[in-house]
């Protein structure tokens, strides 16, 4: 670099006349200057590299957004209309005090269940051949029984409706899941499969509450009857009590030697 600029001075020295003053060049300053200048060359390269890097994870960026997709939109997802429906669905259990209302022993009469049991009529003959009206107060019971019942087979048969809707629900929005092509939409539907998986079991519970009232409908009329007859029995026996109570104190029993009604006669030899 010094044999360079030794060279240009030389040269520089010829052209001008004689007469013409010596230039002054401040070689440490140029150098200097050359110095910073090749610094700053290197430092536009690395920026230049850093803003080609910075380029390309904007890229991937916008590669992964493309993939993530939009979160905001669920309504349009594969199974979430017929979920929405299933949750818009009222239920078919009913109160006890909803059943209770229909409750009147009279319902017992007549029915068959479909022909498996005898039929209880409302009416009997008596010996002459006259019609006996039966009190319908002595088959609340069964008929309380036989109409949660009922209720449970409604309950029953609207659940196996509902569950075959969901199943086949479940089944598309899995195979949606599968072609899904961005992330945001594979959680979205897995969202909703999980939503419909738990409403699933929602509505198998459904089922397990309505035979659970049955079973305590049954152990309820159980418990009534066995206090019944321990009520006819304590009332049996505070009755009997009370009437040999009664019997005792009218009729006070005489008792006699009956040795005095004996005498004695001589045998003749």
């Amino acid at each position: 670099m010094k044999k360079l600029l030794a060279l240009i001075l030389i040269a520089g020295a010829g052209v001008f006349p004689a007469s013409a003053q010596w230039a002054v060049l401040d070689v440490p300053n140029l150098t200097q200057s050359i110095a910073n200048y090749a610094a700053l060359t290197e430092q536009i390269a690395k920026q230049a590299t850093q803003i080609s890097n910075q380029v390309q994870q904007i890229r991937q960026f916008e590669t992964q957004l493309q993939r993530m997709g939009d979160m905001s939109s669920f309504r349009s997802l594969v199974g979430f209309t017929e979920f929405r429906a299933d949750l818009n669905l009222p239920t078919q259990i009913k109160r006890w005090a909803d059943s209770l209302a229909r409750v009147d022993g009279r319902g017992i009469f007549g029915d068959t269940r479909g022909g498996i049991f005898p039929q209880i009529t409302a009416q009997f003959s008596d010996f002459d051949g006259a019609l006996i009206t039966r009190d319908p107060q002595v088959f609340k019971q069964s008929h309380d029984i036989v109409v949660t019942v009922d209720e449970f087979k409604t309950v029953q048969e609207d659940v196996y409706t509902r569950r075959e809707d969901l199943k086949r629900a479940i089944a598309r929005t899995s195979e949606a899941m599968q072609a899904a092509t961005t992330e945001a939409e594979q959680q979205k539907l897995q969202g909703v499969i999980d939503a419909q998986y738990g409403q699933l079991a929602a509505v198998d519970a459904e089922v397990t509450l309505s035979a659970s009232e049955v079973q305590v409908k049954a152990a309820e009329a159980t418990a009534m009857n066995n206090a019944q007859a321990e009520a006819d029995a304590e009332a049996r026996r505070r009755l009997s009590q009370q009437e040999a109570t009664k019997i005792s104190t009218a009729f006070k029993p005489r008792y006699e030697c009956l040795l005095q009604y004996v005498t004695e006669r001589r045998l003749s030899p």
